[in-house]
């Protein structure tokens, strides 16, 4: 996976778990209960912490200095 994938999936991710948490998304998305969102927002936490984990730190640095 190249770099900008896995930066473009932790945005995309934590994004949606902000957006959740702050009770944003609830105008877009209607949920069924209340553990759908709190379904929605562990799985967009999940998204986030595995692209985070999939960037290449050292080829990231390297590309910026």
């Amino acid at each position: 996976m190249k770099n900008y994938q896995a930066i473009l999936i932790t945005i995309v991710g934590l994004g949606f778990s902000y957006l959740t948490l702050t009770g944003t998304l609830q105008n877009i998305i209607k949920f069924e209960s209340v553990w759908n969102e709190i379904m929605f927002c562990i799985m967009g936490l999940m998204l986030g912490g595995m692209g985070l984990l999939s960037i290449d730190y050292k080829k990231l640095l390297k590309g910026l200095l």
